[in-house]
Order: structure tokens, then C-alpha cells, then sequence
């Protein structure tokens, strides 16, 4: 691996000089070719004739080409050398931002690559006083790791490749003088270098599996280098070799570091693959042929086994379970994740009618070797492969496939009738007992438009997405078994944060009679919005869970206070203002009144939660809340919004410190469990942050106002969210039938 101190110091100059030297040698070379012809061969022309003549005339030929594949020969190396002093320039680069950035933010890196927090806060008393401050120092510690790795990953595969390319025969074949196949980029090397290792029919060494992971981890978002690894390596050969290298023989012990290293290859080749198959996208003239057949080679692959060991087994994986197991990394292209889909489902089905189902079509005999790496449930790596493509996550869950001339609707098929195989070896994650957290991965990326994991700036809806979002409400709102019970209620969290997303059509449904809650992008089911009928069940039953109600709960304060700040400049005068604020104070009630029963239902009647679960929810997750002023924000400025920094004078660390207190206080202690206080608690905490927040509205929207008609107007909106709550807690009970 290249090192810190030498790609920190290292002189790029002679570098850039050899490949502008090399640059100039072609023209130099035709030049003395255009000589060689008017000095030589046009002055004999005519002049001699005989054996010798013809003898030499033919020498002279040869010569001819010699100046020309010399010519080709320097343009190509010039070209090679360009393309490494960029990629090693680009790798210095970005090592010296991320060196001045350590340094800015008190982080000291050694040379060895170890990065050391030596901010003086951490032994002050402020760190102790500020909890968060240690989680925040970590995780840009292991942001800096992360980005200096990466940076040192390229430039040694850079570096590799341009030896090795250097190092090639100079002198050509046995006919030719010169070599005319020379390398003229660096990811043509690295791509042979990958895809000879993939080729290779015997196992591969420790050493060749680290070279690579190095490859594939310097280039698994380059579309050149990854087209031209697949085609070069091919979809069925790609799937065998995978599967050897994640099935050794019997008997053989892996340490913690060979295992490490084979996690690491499965996530830079599935992502590798992912960028293969988007790397015609944009191609002039359609889809790259090379790449369409990779990808049927895939699909073809996924109907055959593969056994790496049929000497100790006659089983062994399907293509399926194989491509799935790559699919839950990278981006992977749309339509053919919609064919992959199509034929997965088709091949349960199948197995179905034949009186199997998905337990026994894909489980024992078969299993996962003794790495257990990987999934035997192929659907669970596919969900997990929508969960980070968003356009193909919409496109398929509101689609459907015709098996056999059946129509078989997506979404009825994962949510109603698949039966998800439970075990640890079906999902590759001890932590999840079935696939059903992966399929909210999936819903999740589906309605939001980006993907379930991604902490950026939100996508404004789509007609489409919302059409989703309000079919899963209306799905589950009408049959909340669906995502009751074990595993079920592992999809509770994702809807959580759908929920959120839809925030602002939430609290609509709720009341908005003056049209101050505004969609973010596209309205649900326009013109009515959310049914109530399936709304707050939907929300009573997603609300259980402590990550779902965290984050419903604080996306509905965050919009709350940006509809009383929208208020206040739109109805400056106090008696305009007084019933406006009760109506956006109002909705924001009755989802938390919602909540809070259902919170009480999970921890004294479910028993699926503890108040120290809603505590470490709410300690934790604080990314809805200002992602949530975000979008309100976006909805009332018809742009989105950032969620860092201010937001229409709101301060997002400000507004999450109070939103997180506030959710914090609609908790219960063990020793507080009688329903009146449990009941009272909430109402307090929903009165005094809709309070908090009109406070801060009116102080944000520039509205001068007395304070003793501000603490009335705040009063009158705390009694319009505690009216809300009751409303909420009231349906929810009697909903539950209690």
C-alpha cells in the first residue's frame, strides 16, 4: 500500500514531464518517416532497378511501419503516463485536503495511517457535559480512516497498474519491432489485472484475493473499468468463482482476518457488478450489447447451481442465491432488477405449485459453507438491492408480473403472501430473524425516492411514490397484522420513517383548514388525502416500535413549528393569527396522542418495548428533526431544503435539542405505570413543546408581538395540540378496544 508520507511528499513533476516527452515522440517519429520517404525511398524510385533494388525496397517498407508503430507505440504510453500523473495527482490532491481537514478539526494522522482524535475538549469538562460530543468525534474519526484509505487504495492500484503496464514486452511480437497493444489507460490494466484473477481456475491465494479487493475497492464506482471487468469476466464465471471463494473446503480454518477480507470482496464486487450493469446508461445508441449479455447471463445463471465442493456435497448454491448476495450492495441498473424480480418470483411460484415453498426451495440441503457469508433467502439481497435503488424500488412494488398467465401484483406478493423463511442463515444477519426488515428497506427507498440508508437531502414526492405511501397506509391501516408480531414488526421502523417523509400529509388529514400544511412535492391520494379510518391505525400500530416513534414524533414537531412560523408572516395580526395557530397546533396533537397510547400498548400491554428502548430511540435518533424542518421548509419554498445548518431562521442543532428533549418527556419511569399519569405525562409534554414552539415561530418570523398576547397566543395553541391528544389517545383506545 502506498504510504501517507509518500504520496504526501511525492514529487509529480519528472512524472509529467516523461508523459509530455512521450506526447511529442509520435509527431517527432512521422516527421522522420516523411523524411526517410522524400531522402531515401522517393530518390531511389526510378534511379534503381534490379534484385537488390527489390530486396531493399522491401526492407524500406518495413521500415515504413516501423516508424509507424513506433509512432503508435510513444502516443500510447504518453497517453498512459498522462493518465497516471492524473490519477496520482488527483490522490495527492485529495490527501492534502483530508490532512488540512484532520488538522482543522483537531485529529492527528501518523504515518502509518492511524488517526488519533486530540481535540482538548475530550478531557474537559464540556465533553462530559455534551454526550454527543463523543459520538460526533467518532464518527468523523472514522469518516477521516474511511476517505485516507480510500485515497491510499486508488493511488496503489494506480501505481501497480502503471508498472505493470511499463513492464509489458517494449520490443513487440516476433514480426514487429515495437508493440502497438500498449495500455493507454490504467483502468484497461486493472480490469485485465481483476479479471485474470477471477479467470484463474484454481483457488485463489490470501495474496491474490487481497490484490483483488485492492483493485475492486480503488474501482467499484469507475463504469469503465467496471464494464470491462464483466465483460471480460463473464456473468457465470463471475458467479462460480464468487462461490468458490466464499465456500472453501471442508476442514479449512479461516482466521478473523481471512473472513474479514472475504466480507470486504463481497461488498466491493457486488457493488463492482451493480456499477457494470448501469455503465451503458447513458450510452449513445442505446445499451451496450456486451453489458446486455452479461446481465442475461445472469439471469440464465440464477436457474443453475453452483457447487464449489462437489466432492463433499451434491448440493450446492443457486444462481439466485449467488447474484442476490452481491445485489445487496451498490447501485444496480432498473430494468434489470425488474427481470431479476419477474424471475425470482417466478422460480417460487414454481417451486410453490410443485408443493414446495420458499424454505424448502431454498434452504437445506443447501447451505452457506463455512464462511456463512451470504443469504440462502435470494429475496432478501434483492429487497436489499431496491432498498438502494429507488427508481427501481418504485418501479417494481407498483408493478406486477404474470407467471403461468396469472397476474401476480409485487407488493401483495412480499407483504401478503410470501411466506419469509426465519432463521439467521435465511437472512445472513443473526440480528434479523427473516427478511422482512429488508422488505421495509425496499418500501422505504420506494416512497422516498432515495435510498433507505442515505442521510441526505430528501427527494420531493412523485405522484407515484405518494400512490405508494397511501396504499401501504390504507394495506396495513385496514389489516395492522400485517406488521404485528414477530417477525412482522421488523418492517416497523422503516414505515416509521415513511411516515415521517409523509409528514406533512399526516398532519393534513388531521385537519387543514386553511391550507397552511403544504405536501413536499406530490399530495397523497389528492384531493381528500389520507382516510382516517386507516391512517391512525397505521400510525397506532408503526408507533409501537421506539425508532418509528421517534421518528413520526419528531418530524411532526419539526413541521409543527414551520407551519406556526408559515403563520405568522402570512396573518401578522393577532386576531388572524389566534385560530390559525390552533389549526396546525391541533394535527400535530393528535399525532402524538396517537403515539403515546401506542407507545403505553408496546411497553405495559405488548410487551415488545421498555421505556429504556424509547429512551435510547430517542438519545440516538435525532435525524428527523431536521430533516423534517427540511421538508416542511421545501413544501412552503417549493425547493429542497437543506437539512444542515439555519433553515428559515431556525437553527437545526437547536430545534433537534429541543424536539429530542420534548420527545424525552413523553416517556414513563417502571414506577409510574398507572394510566392517569402515564395519560397526563403526555398531555404536559405535547402542551409544552407546541408552546415552545410558537414562541419560537413568532421570534423567527420577525412578528413583533407583546409578550403578554404572545403567552396567550401560546396557551391557546398548547390547549388546541392538548385537544389534538386526547383526540389521538381517544381514537387509538378505542380503536385497540380498550
Amino acid at each position: 500500500m502506498v504510504s501517507i508520507p509518500y504520496l504526501d511528499k511525492a514529487d509529480l513533476a519528472p512524472l509529467a514531464d516523461a508523459a509530455a516527452s512521450w506526447a511529442a515522440l509520435p509527431a517527432k517519429y512521422e516527421a522522420l518517416q516523411r523524411e526517410f520517404e522524400q531522402r531515401v525511398v522517393n530518390h531511389l524510385k526510378g534511379h534503381w532497378d534490379g534484385d537488390a533494388a527489390d530486396a531493399a525496397f522491401v526492407t524500406m517498407g518495413k521500415a515504413r511501419t516501423e516508424y509507424e508503430n513506433a509512432a503508435t507505440e510513444a502516443e500510447r504510453i504518453g497517453k498512459l503516463l498522462q493518465d497516471a500523473h492524473g490519477e496520482f495527482a488527483a490522490s495527492q490532491k485529495q490527501l492534502h485536503a483530508l490532512l488540512d481537514e484532520a488538522r482543522d478539526d483537531h485529529y492527528k494522522v501518523y504515518d502509518d495511517g492511524r488517526v488519533e482524535d486530540v481535540d482538548p475538549r475530550q478531557d474537559s469538562p464540556t465533553a462530559s457535559a455534551s454526550p454527543g460530543l463523543a459520538e460526533e468525534r467518532k464518527k468523523k474519526l472514522d469518516s477521516l480512516v474511511s476517505r485516507l484509505t480510500r485515497v491510499l487504495e486508488v493511488a496503489t492500484a494506480a501505481d501497480e497498474a502503471a508498472s505493470s503496464a511499463l513492464e509489458r514486452d517494449a520490443n513487440g511480437g516476433d514480426s514487429d519491432s515495437f508493440n502497438t497493444s500498449v495500455y493507454t489507460t490504467l483502468d484497461a490494466v486493472e480490469a485485465d489485472q481483476a479479471a485474470a484473477l477471477m479467470n484463474k481456475k484454481d483457488r485463489l491465494s490470501d495474496a491474490e484475493i487481497t490484490k483483488l479487493n485492492l483493485l475492486l475497492s480503488a474501482n467499484k464506482n469507475d463504469p469503465e473499468f467496471a464494464r470491462d471487468f464483466a465483460v471480460k469476466t463473464g456473468g457465470e464465471n463471475m458467479l462460480s468463482k464468487y462461490n468458490e471463494l466464499m465456500s472453501p473446503p471442508a476442514g479449512t480454518t479461516l482466521s478473523k482476518a481471512q473472513l474479514a477480507q472475504l466480507k470486504e470482496l463481497k461488498a466491493n464486487l457486488g457493488t463492482t457488478i451493480g456499477t457494470a450493469t448501469t455503465s451503458d446508461d447513458h450510452r449513445k445508441g442505446g445499451p451496450d450489447p456486451e453489458i446486455t449479455k452479461f446481465q442475461n447471463d445472469l439471469l440464465k445463471a440464477g436457474q443453475r447451481d453452483f457447487n464449489a465442493n462437489p466432492t463433499e456435497s451434491p448440493y450446492g448454491l443457486s444462481g439466485y442465491q449467488l447474484t442476490s448476495s452481491l445485489m445487496s450492495e451498490g447501485k444496480w441498473d432498473k430494468d434489470f432488477l425488474q427481470d431479476y424480480g419477474d424471475a425470482l418470483i417466478t422460480a417460487e411460484k414454481n417451486g410453490a405449485n410443485g408443493g414446495q415453498n420458499p424454505d424448502a426451495y431454498w434452504g437445506y440441503p443447501r447451505t452457506l459453507g463455512t464462511t456463512n457469508i451470504g443469504a440462502l433467502d435470494p429475496m432478501t439481497g434483492f429487497m436489499d438491492a431496491l432498498g438502494h435503488n429507488p427508481d427501481a424500488s418504485t418501479e417494481f412494488l407498483t408493478s406486477e408480473a404474470t407467471i403461468d398467465g396469472e397476474k401476480v401484483d409485487h407488493l401483495d406478493y412480499l407483504l401478503k403472501d410470501r411466506h419469509w423463511p426465519e432463521g439467521p442463515g435465511y437472512t445472513g444477519d443473526p440480528a434479523n430473524p427473516s427478511g422482512y426488515n429488508n422488505l421495509g428497506h425496499a418500501m422505504e427507498s420506494a416512497t422516498s425516492g432515495r435510498a433507505f440508508d442515505d442521510n441526505g437531502a430528501p427527494v420531493k414526492h412523485t405522484a407515484e411514490r405518494a400512490a405508494l405511501m397511501n396504499e401501504l397506509v390504507e394495506t396495513i391501516g385496514g389489516d395492522p397484522e400485517l406488521v404485528s408480531g414477530s417477525p412482522r414488526d421488523e418492517m416497523r421502523d422503516s414505515l416509521g420513517n415513511m411516515t415521517a417523509e409523509y409528514m406533512a400529509d399526516v398532519q393534513a388529514a388531521f385537519g387543514n383548514e386553511q391550507g397552511t400544511i403544504k405536501p413536499f412535492g406530490e399530495p397523497v391520494n389528492p384531493p381528500n388525502g389520507f382516510e382516517t379510518g386507516t391512517l391512525v391505525p397505521f400510525l397506532a400500530n408503526v408507533g409501537r416500535d421506539p425508532d418509528a416513534y421517534v421518528a413520526i414524533s419528531e418530524a411532526s414537531q419539526a413541521n409543527t413549528a414551520i407551519w406556526m412560523q408559515e403563520v405568522a408572516k402570512q396573518h401578522p395580526d393577532y386576531d388572524v393569527m389566534t385560530p390559525a395557530m390552533g389549526n396546525v397546533a391541533h394535527p400535530g396533537g393528535i399525532v402524538a396522542g396517537i403515539l403515546s397510547d401506542a407507545r403505553d400498548q408496546a411497553i405495559f400491554e405488548e410487551h415488545s418495548a421498555s421505556d429504556k428502548d424509547f429512551n435510547d430511540a430517542v438519545a440516538t435518533g435525532d435525524k428527523w428533526a431536521g430533516r423534517g424542518l427540511g421538508m416542511a421548509v421545501g413544501a412552503v419554498t417549493g425547493t429542497a431544503a437543506p437539512i444542515v445548518g439555519t433553515i428559515a431562521g431556525w437553527a437545526v442543532e437547536d430545534i433537534q435539542a429541543m424536539v429530542v428533549e420534548q420527545v424525552q418527556q413523553d416517556t414513563t419511569d417502571e414506577a409510574q405505570k398507572e394510566a392517569y399519569t402515564r395519560y397526563a405525562e403526555g398531555r404536559t409534554a405535547v402542551r409544552d413543546s407546541t408552546a415552545d414552539s410558537l414562541r419560537e415561530a413568532i421570534r423567527n418570523s420577525g412578528v413583533d408581538m407583546p409578550a403578554k398576547k404572545l403567552n396567550t397566543l401560546a396557551e391557546y395553541a398548547a390547549r388546541a395540540a392538548d385537544d389534538g391528544h386526547t383526540t389521538g389517545a381517544t381514537w387509538n383506545s378505542s380503536g385497540s378496544g380498550r
